[in-house]
């Protein structure tokens, strides 16, 4: 299991050693958690709950929480229910959002999308399905720490709320039907936060999940707040300037900072981002693990090219 995966081990592991010793682990917890309908009521729920999360994500969201509580000296394996809620939160949000009435997206990672493939009615109600389950996770395993708990179902609360997900996804919506920064009364960089609500959100989330079960202290949980903004907005512009670079000409009908001010520009302000996020890190945590993980996410945040 996995603890003794831990004391296999001899030396610190690197980011991508990392999700290989833990992505399987993930994969069966999700399995094991799925909100499925019972049999005698099921139409094709279940099958659309399975299409919908077993579509090849990179589970960064539930490794960030892994990552989170060993950070402050939590232990992986206890976490990992509140890691599938974070990955059921991350789920839901992606359906929402490619409904007709939001993004109206035909394809997700290159598959069709929910509602084009099982209709808009049931890809609401797998996505609701998900978020409903994502609650009571956080109790498995800390039923004995009811107030870490409920600290944890707060955050769940407003992560998906209006200074969250449902924020964010208004600002979307604004967005699309035109609106501009200058709309939002606020200089650029502070738009670009705006912009990125959900990102940063749900990385805020991941994070402080695994760091208040494994029983951080608000100055940790502040740290890590900052680190989760910084490490959204890289994540956004890093996203922007991959857009950039395929296609330009038609990106340009959505403006960003990376459309305004151009690559190097976008550069510059990623270098800037991602330095920021790793001084946070190495500032207020002691060298482990996962704060090396950390670290060398945000570095693969200024190399990815998908």
């Amino acid at each position: 299991m996995i603890e003794q995966n831990r004391r296999d081990e001899v030396e610190g592991l690197n980011l991508r050693q990392y999700v290989e010793k833990y992505k399987p682990h993930i994969e069966k917890s999700l399995r094991e958690h799925l909100p499925l309908a019972p049999l005698k009521i099921e139409t094709k729920f279940n099958e659309a709950i399975e299409y919908a999360l077993f579509s090849g994500g990179k589970r960064l969201r539930p490794i960030l929480t892994l990552l989170g509580a060993e950070l402050v000296d939590g232990k992986a394996e206890i976490i990992l229910p509140s890691a599938v809620a974070v990955e059921f939160i991350h789920t839901s949000s992606l359906i929402f959002d490619d409904l007709p009435c939001m993004d109206n997206a035909n394809e997700r990672r290159g598959k069709t999308s929910l509602h084009e493939k099982y209709g808009e009615g049931l890809a609401i109600l797998v996505a609701l399905g998900f978020l409903n389950a994502s609650y009571g996770l956080v109790f498995v395993n800390h039923s004995n720490l009811p107030e870490r708990a409920m600290q944890t179902h707060a955050e769940i609360i407003e992560c998906v709320g209006a200074s969250g997900m449902v924020g964010g996804q208004s600002v979307d919506l604004a967005l699309a039907k035109g609106a501009s920064s200058n709309d939002f009364s606020i200089d650029s960089y502070n738009f670009e936060s705006v912009r990125n609500l959900k990102t940063s959100a749900l990385m805020r989330l991941a994070l402080r999940v695994g760091a208040i079960l494994a029983g951080a202290n608000r100055l940790e949980l502040e740290h890590l707040s900052r680190f989760a903004e910084l490490l959204g907005n890289a994540y956004q512009l890093s996203d922007d300037l991959i857009d950039l670079e395929e296609d330009g000409e038609i990106f340009s009908g959505n403006k960003t900072f990376a459309t305004n001010q151009g690559h190097d520009a976008v550069r510059i302000k990623l270098g800037n981002l991602i330095a920021e996020a790793k001084g946070v890190l190495v500032d207020n945590f002691p060298s482990n693990d996962a704060r090396n993980c950390l670290t060398q996410l945000t570095d693969y945040l200024a190399e990815r090219k998908t």
